[in-house]
Formats: C-alpha cells, structure tokens, sequence
C-alpha cells in the first residue's frame, strides 16, 4: 500500500500536523477509486495543560462523490462526542490530568464509501504549572459546603454571624450555632444557678404535649399524665408523686432522703412531701390555712393546702436540709446533668453553679450549690467555673485553676440546628408569700377559675425562660408585665409604674417616652469592656410580656442592638415578681460563631493518574474587631475528596485532610500529597469569629494548582 502525506495548515500558528493519504486499490481493470481528500484540518491551540480543552475539526470531499464518515481516535486525553455532518467533523478532546505513555496524539480518520480512507493527525505540547489556577471565582454553586457562611458583594467569603432575634419563649437557632454564655451582674440577696434544657428531649421524656391544643398552638403544653392536677414537669422536680397506686411516678433521682417517704393528701389524691422542701429531720411539713390570694385583683384570705417548710434567714441548715441529694444538694435532680448521683435521670446542663459576686463569703444561708469562695465584687463568679464542664460535672483535671477571668464565660459548644434550648435559674432563697411585696409561694396546683388550690412552700425555686412553665402566679397582671430602658442606668429612686415624672427616668431614643433603667451603671460599664464585646445599649425600650395561664414570667431576654449574635438575659429571682426589675442576675448569650466552607472537587476524575504536588495561595483578613481570643482562619486541602461508583460521584465524608500552616493575611504552601493517592482535589477552611461579635472573618481569594503523575497500576 502506497502512502501519500499532505501538508496541511492547523488553526493554531506553530502546530504540528501531518495527514496521510491511503490509495485506493485498482477494483479489476475497469476503474480505479481515490480515496477522500482533507481540504482542512485545525485544532484551536497545541498547547495544553492538564484538563484544557482543544477543539478539533476536519473537512473532506470525495472524488468519486461517495458519502463519508468520520471517525476519532486518542492515545491520551478525553475526546468528546464528535459532531459530523456529510463532510465534515469536529470534535472536542480534554487534555489528560498526567502523561502515562508520551505526547498526546489525536487521529481523526474520514472513510468513503469505498471502504477508503485518510487520516489526519494531531500532535500536542503537554505542560503542567503548578501557577495554573484552578480554583474559579467564588459562587454559591462552587462548594459542596457552606455552612454560616456568605458572599459578599465583592465575591469574598464572610462568615455569617447575624444569626436573627430570639425570644424567651423560643430560643431557637436555624443554622448550627456555637454558643457561650458570659457572667455580667448579680444584684440580690438570693443564690442561683444558671442551666438549660433540651425541648425535644422533655418531649421524649413525655413532659410537653406536641399536639397542642385548640388553646396552646405553640405545642408548649405541659402533660398531666397521671391526671392529679399538677403537670409531671413540676411533679418530678420535687418528686411529689406518691411512692404506690395509679399516680405513682419513677423516682428522679437515686435514693430518697426522707425515708420512708411523708405523704400527704391534697383533694382526694395522694402525694409525697418533697425533699426539697424538708428539713434535715426530714419534719413532716403540710398545713391547710387561709392566705392572700395569688391572682391579680384584692386578693382576698382563701382557704389552701401548702406543702413543705423554709429557713428562716438566721437559720443554718446542715448539709442534707432541703436537699434532694443527687449530685449537688439544692438543685432539683431532673434539672442536674445525667450522673449516677441521680440514676442518671437529670435533663438539665448547668451552665453557672453560683452567680454570687459580692463582698462577702456565704451563700443564702449557706444554701448555695457550691461555696462562696472569692470576696470580690469584678464581675466573675465567686467560685472556681474551670472545675466544672459546661454541663456542670466536676472536671478530672482543671484547666485554669483558681478563679481568674476565664472564669466568667462559659463555652457551652455547638448547637445543632434548630434544636431549642429552655434556661432555667434555681433560685435558693427564703420562700415568701406577701402580695404587699408582690411575692407567692409557688402553686403547684391550680383550679379551672385559675385560684392555687396546692401550693408549695419551699427555699429552692426554679424558674423557665418559657414563662408559662413556670409555677409562680403573677399577683399584679398589668400588660407589659414590665418595661425598662435598656441604656438607662437603674436607680431604685424610679418608679417604675410612674415613669413620665419620675426625674431617674430616661427617655427612649427618638421619642418622648420616658422609662426607667434596666441595669446598674457598674453593668453598663462592665459591658462597654473588651471582655464583653464592647457593648454599649443604646437608649431602647425593652419589655416583659405574659404569655397566658397566669404565671409569672421571669426573663428580660434583648438582643443587644448595637451588634448582632448577643443576647443579654436578665432574671427576676422571686416568685411572683417581687420588684420586677428583671436585673437580679444578668447573663450574655453569645453566639461564637464558627463557618466551614469546602469547595467542590476541582480535578477531573482520571484513574490513571494521581495527584502528586499541590500549591495552594490565599489571602484573607480578620474583618472588624478581632482582639479578641480564638479568632482564626485554618485551611486544609485533601485529593480524595469523591467516592465514585458507576460513573456517579458523591463527596467523601472522611477524605484524607492536609492540614496547612499559613498566617493570617496572605500565605502559601506547596504541599507533597503523593502519599495519598487520589485525582479529586478540594479544599475546606474554618472560620472562627472567636469572642468578639465585632469580628467578621474573610477568604477574599484561593488559588490553587497541582501536578499530576501516573498512578500505580
């Protein structure tokens, strides 16, 4: 067979193309056929890198005017799928990820009807650069994650830290949130302790109705299981249920401390005293007498049952008195952490064991959960925080021993998102019914009419961020339970029911209201400190509002409006109200926020090759006021980062992590990768806002190129 080469000119100046001309054999002694001629052949560029694309084309006629096909072929690389038309072809080939058996060589063959053909080949110049980048501008569409992240205008990556308004009857978060909690304030005579709840898991445990009621759309109804009138969320934090019969209840708790256990009967059912509410000799304490009436109006002398005993303010308990053992004394063992101390039935995260801060060494007549340790009044509670986790067990090993400032904030981790959280504050304090002081004994009970028909008696109280979870009545029943200025400071010499001509109150920005203030001026400096944010409130209204059933609510939750992801807590700390200055003790909610972005892969899938060498520059910034600790941007990158089946790929959960180590600012790493074989290339950062809501991390740019080399057979 004879061949003939035909010089042709590529698209491209400089390419490097030969085609070769096959004759066609003589068919007996009659006629003679030619094969098809290549009247053009082009490439758009010889020169490529790894995964560029090159478009090819070929145009033929047929002397004979037969009809012609075409077809492809590759050494290397990925043709595409030819287009072909009655002569002519083009077809799309992608450059190879590594060069495994030399230059890549594209042929494109066109065939008469003869059975005939010519053939055109097409040589390529291969290079790779680890300056190429392959990492595109930013966009949504780009990452397989991008968790409280955001595009900015700019096309940047900023962490995402508006996280929107809460309200203390739902604190709930849509995206995954981590949270802190910082001591501000105490300013009372009482002891406390600061913890949450899961909701979902109080209606696992069969405490809240999720159905709701034609009443109670919120699905915040507490259940009454055993139908003796007092809801099984209260019932079981004092263990009251009796200890047989149909409205027995398990034991919150490991042993009972009164034992046997004093029972009593209330309007035909039968309970069991509360240890909480009991004496060190486990006294029998029940009466039935008149005393004011704790709804709103002239509250008039009615005839009710109480349960249970307090201290008087002079008198010193010993360690059992009040106390339901468990793992610490005086807090409700549902509301401990899960522990063998209370059979590991605890629901609750203790956040702040004691929010004393004050001259002094004592607790509420020695009623405090832990000791009063520090006589100084600086804005950190009074005992060693470090030695316990976030939920409130004692740590094998402290890391920051003594009390020091680190001390005033708690980490309380990641939230998942939308889970809800439920505050509650156990106040130990003197119980006290006197509606001259607006004060109740809690009500364990309540008739159709809304009148306490059982009330409890007792120096350990416990108050929800859900108000109507709550057992105190509110004696006064005025709408707003009660308004405030946030950025005024609080003087006793206001009266808050008087505001307009009360000479201490403040006016609210940009109108002629006039309130009085929320919190001392030692918080509101406090506040202004780097510790905090550097928060200034600003002259705003904040309210309490009731929310039905007559219960008392307890917590000023506000968003503080001059930076977002902070909410300031403010408690009321007495049954029914007494001041309602809601600045008892004070809390602020702090929403640390962490993104994480991971970009989709950006190497194409080739199992021959493996990437070897990455390089990969950025440059980002700490936004704002990061003065703050654990502020931080990290990066890592990984070559694993698809599991492909079938021609289907999905993102690895667990791909191999390149940690990088570059500082802040701009950086970059040439990273040796070819002990993790893999062709998907991606990359992830964490972004951390740290403790300072003013900070706003930023990835303004990535760039990243790699080698690719054969991989094992």
């Amino acid at each position: 067979m004879h061949l003939n080469r035909f010089p042709l000119l590529a698209l491209v100046a400089g390419s490097a193309l030969s085609v070769i001309a096959l004759p066609a054999q003589a068919a007996g002694t009659r006629a003679v056929y030619l094969p098809p001629q290549l009247t053009s052949a082009t490439q758009s560029t010889t020169a490529v890198h790894p995964g560029d694309l090159s478009q090819l084309q070929l145009q033929a006629t047929d002397p004979q005017g037969s009809p012609l096909t075409f077809s492809w072929s590759a050494t290397t690389g990925t043709p595409g799928t030819p287009v072909s038309d009655a002569s002519s072809s083009t077809l799309e080939w992608t450059a190879p990820q590594c060069l495994v058996n030399g230059p890549p060589q594209v042929m494109g063959t066109v065939t008469n009807g003869y059975g005939l053909s010519t053939q055109a080949l097409f040589d390529f110049d291969f290079t790779q650069s680890l300056d190429i980048d392959h990492q595109p501008d930013f966009a949504a569409s780009g990452f397989d994650e991008l968790t409280n992240m955001m595009l900015t205008n700019e096309g940047w990556l900023r962490l995402r830290t508006h996280v929107g308004q809460l309200s203390s009857e739902r604190i709930v978060f849509p995206n995954e949130q981590h949270l802190a909690i910082t001591f501000v304030h105490e300013s009372a005579g009482a002891s406390h302790s600061l913890g949450y709840m899961y909701y979902d898991e109080l209606v696992v445990r069969g405490y809240v109705d999720t159905q709701g009621t034609p009443d109670d759309s919120s699905d915040d109804t507490l259940v009454d299981a055993n139908g003796n009138g007092i809801a099984d969320l209260h019932e079981d934090l004092y263990n009251l249920a009796p200890t047989t019969g149909p409205q027995a209840r398990p034991y919150i708790g490991g042993a009972r401390r009164c034992l046997p256990a004093r029972g009593f009967s209330s309007q035909g059912f039968n309970f069991s005293m509360p240890d909480l509410a009991l004496n060190a000799s486990c006294t029998a304490a029940f009466t039935r007498q008149s005393i004011p009436d704790a709804r709103p109006g002239a509250h008039p002398l009615l005839p009710v049952d109480i349960v249970g005993a307090t201290p008087t303010e002079t008198t010193a308990p010993n360690a059992n008195a009040w106390s339901d053992l468990g793992l610490y004394p005086r807090i409700p063992n549902l509301l401990e952490p899960a522990h063998p101390m209370n059979n590991l039935r605890g629901l609750g995260h203790l956040v702040f064991l004691l929010t004393d801060d004050d001259s002094g060494r004592t607790t509420f007549n020695q009623l405090g959960t832990v000791a009063d340790t520090s006589d100084f009044e600086e804005g950190i509670p009074d005992y060693d925080v470090s030695a316990y986790d976030a939920h409130g067990i004692p740590r094998a090993v402290n890391p920051d021993p003594g009390i020091t400032p680190n001390d005033r904030t708690v980490d309380l981790g990641t939230l998942p998102a939308g889970r809800e959280l439920v505050f509650f504050l156990v106040t130990q304090y003197q119980a006290i019914h006197d509606l001259d002081q607006n004060t109740v004994y809690p009500c364990l009970r309540k008739a159709a009419n809304g009148q306490c028909t059982l009330h409890l008696r007792s120096p350990i109280s416990v108050f929800f961020s859900k108000s109507k979870w709550n057992l105190d009545q509110d004696p006064v029943g005025q709408t707003p339970v009660a308004q405030r200025n946030l950025g005024c400071p609080y003087t006793d010499q206001c009266n808050p029911n008087l505001p307009q001509s009360s000479s201490t109150a403040c006016y609210v920005a940009n109108s002629s209201q006039r309130l009085c203030g929320w919190l001392d001026q030692e918080a509101l400096l406090r506040l202004r400190q780097p510790p905090y944010g550097n928060l200034f409130l600003p002259m705003t209204a904040a309210a309490v509002h009731a929310q039905g059933q007559g219960s008392m609510p307890h917590l000023l939750l506000n968003e503080a409006l001059t930076t977002t992801g902070q909410w300031l807590m403010g408690f009321e700390d007495l049954p029914g109200g007494a001041d309602r200055d809601f600045n008892d003790v004070v809390f602020l909610l702090r929403n640390v926020t962490e993104g994480r972005v991971r970009s989709r892969v950006l190497s194409p899938d080739d199992a021959g090759c493996k990437i070897s060498q990455v390089s990969f520059n950025k440059y980002d910034s700490l936004s704002g006021v990061c003065t703050g600790a654990g502020a931080n941007i990290t990066y890592a990158l990984a070559t694993d980062c698809d599991v492909c089946s079938e021609g289907t790929c999905v993102p690895n959960p667990t791909p191999t992590w390149h940690t990088l180590a570059l500082p802040r600012g701009s950086g970059r790493a040439t990273v040796d990768v070819s002990s993790t074989p893999g062709q998907q290339l991606c990359w992830k950062a964490w972004l951390t806002q740290g403790m300072d809501p003013a900070c706003q991390p930023t990835i303004h740019f990535v760039d990243v190129g790699y080698l690719a080399e054969p991989g094992t057979p």
